[in-house]
């Protein structure tokens, strides 16, 4: 062998075998190159269910006319013989839903692409993770975007226990909350610019704990429940003036068990899909609740339900519950308590089937949850001797093939006698459940279909065109769609909220 020809390596590897011998730790082994993997869930479950249409020419909304349930206005149609009858009344409303952009960008450089040759497609890899995020994204806006600001919360009430904590005694303690809708749960810019999403105007009160104790104090607070809010982000302050990110709350109420010089870290691990940026406060405006300006949104699944139809001449877009004309759809707050049971069922989606039942005789056809709720179903109703539990058992061998643990996969309205199945959807915030009805069957209602995502220009990948201030060869696209939701019957759905889990 010509020694020219051995190269630098081959004399490093032959030095290393000389001195130490050959072992597992020498380090010659081949290289197996196995196939590239993802681990990245694309989870978009509702997004998925929805159908996909488009007008037959640009513009700014999708807009129809409603014609809202005004049944218990109606006058009494009896009458005096020879007498005409009572006109029936009747009211319409405009409504629209504006069309927004939904994008998510890659970039891959043409050096990427050659250094992954005959090993993976470096282009494809990049396009497929911008649609793959993409549809993530769009199911969390078609539950939770909203474009129209939050309420504001009321004060605090606050309450000092001497025990639970490590607050001084005599200590002067400020707390505020602000509000945040279901988008503005999984993003979260922090400074409310409106480039992502903020959370409501804030509002604040302060207490100074007793003298009793041994510096063992803690600070309870609570406020009223927003309508549409999914959760809570809470702040305190030693003088009202300068404020910390204490916690995010799905409940309309916090346990502050000690004091604290710096924000704190959001509790992404407790609620699953909370951003991890921490929120900002702000007590004299709105924080960019709305998805406006540079984050821009449509109207999603909770927005229309929680929201009012715009009662001002002409109608159009949804506002603010309690600013407009109300929708029908039936909202009702657990205040932060859990489910319970009562009389073999449980009490808040017998209140809810109820109050459904009483405003448009149907029942709900399906219970939008997240995980949260569904394992509080499950605890609640497996392990109460009060619940109704109907188990089938179709294992011809019976007890020798016990299946351990159980799923609650629907609930029997106790009105209707309809069994009504639990969907788990990962992008429904904890502590929120839908009721949700996907067709209506009033006698001319003309709804094919309740909910659909109406699209101007649906989904497609765009490529930019390059240039060198940014870098050397290389593309830039992004998959991307305008296109915006449309429930065209708020009054067939329903929602409760704050709902705490079950433990």
């Amino acid at each position: 062998m010509n020694t020219l020809e051995i190269t630098e390596e081959t004399l490093a590897i032959f030095s290393k075998g000389a001195t130490a011998g050959v072992t597992t730790a020498t380090g010659i082994f081949g290289i197996d190159l196995s196939d590239m993997i993802s681990l990245v869930p694309v989870p978009a479950t509702f997004r998925d269910s929805l159908a996909r249409t488009g007008p037959d020419m640009g513009a700014d909304v999708a807009q129809w006319k409603v014609l809202i349930n005004i049944n218990n206005q109606q006058p009494k149609p009896g009458v005096a013989f020879d007498a005409a009858g009572p006109l029936a009344l009747l009211q319409e409303l405009n409504v629209s839903a504006p069309y927004e952009p939904v994008a998510m960008g890659y970039t891959v450089t043409r050096d990427a692409i050659a250094r992954a040759k005959g090993y993976a497609d470096a282009k494809a890899l990049a396009v497929y993770n911008s649609i793959n995020q993409w549809k993530i994204g769009e199911d969390i806006l078609a539950i939770g975007a909203q474009n129209f600001a939050l309420a504001r919360p009321g004060a605090p009430v606050l309450a000092d226990s001497t025990t639970g904590g490590t607050i001084a005694n005599s200590k002067a303690t400020y707390v505020a909350v602000a509000a945040r809708t279901g988008s503005g749960y999984y993003y979260c810019n922090g400074d409310g610019t409106g480039a992502g999403h903020g959370n409501s105007q804030g509002n604040s009160a302060n207490l100074t704990t007793s003298t009793v104790g041994a510096g063992t104090h803690s600070v309870s607070a609570s406020i009223a429940s927003i309508v549409g809010a999914v959760a809570y982000d809470w702040f305190q302050s030693p003088d009202g003036v300068t404020w910390w990110y204490y916690t995010t709350t799905t409940i309309p109420s916090v346990t502050m068990t000690s004091t604290i010089v710096a924000n704190q870290t959001p509790p992404s691990l407790t609620l699953p899909g909370l951003s991890t940026t921490v929120p900002t406060l702000n007590l004299a405006a709105d924080n960019g609740s709305a998805g406006t300006g540079a984050g821009a949104e449509f109207n999603g699944l909770l927005a229309t339900i929680t929201g009012d139809y715009n009662s001002a001449a002409g109608g159009g877009a949804i506002v603010q519950h309690g600013s407009g004309t109300s929708s029908g759809a039936i909202l009702q707050d657990a205040a932060g308590s859990q489910f319970t049971v009562s009389g073999g069922g449980i009490t808040q989606l017998d209140s809810l089937n109820t109050a459904y039942y009483n405003s448009i005789y149907e029942s709900p056809q399906v219970y939008m949850v997240s995980a949260q709720e569904a394992n509080s179903l499950g605890k609640l109703i497996l392990n109460s001797p009060g619940a109704v539990t109907y188990l089938t058992m179709d294992d011809p061998e019976g007890r020798s093939k016990v299946v351990a643990g159980g799923r609650v996969g629907s609930y029997v309205n106790r009105l209707t006698g309809k069994q009504v199945p639990i969907e788990l959807h990962p992008h429904m915030p904890p502590g929120t459940l839908v009721a949700r009805r996907d067709m209506v069957d009033f006698p001319n209602s003309n709804v094919n279909r309740v909910f659909e995502m109406r699209c101007l220009d649906d989904l497609y990948n765009y490529v930019y065109g390059s240039d060198r201030a940014h870098g050397g060869p290389r593309e830039d696209g992004e998959s991307r769609a305008v296109e915006t939701f449309v429930n065209r019957a708020p009054v067939a759905q329903g929602l409760i909220q704050s709902i705490a889990p079950t433990p």
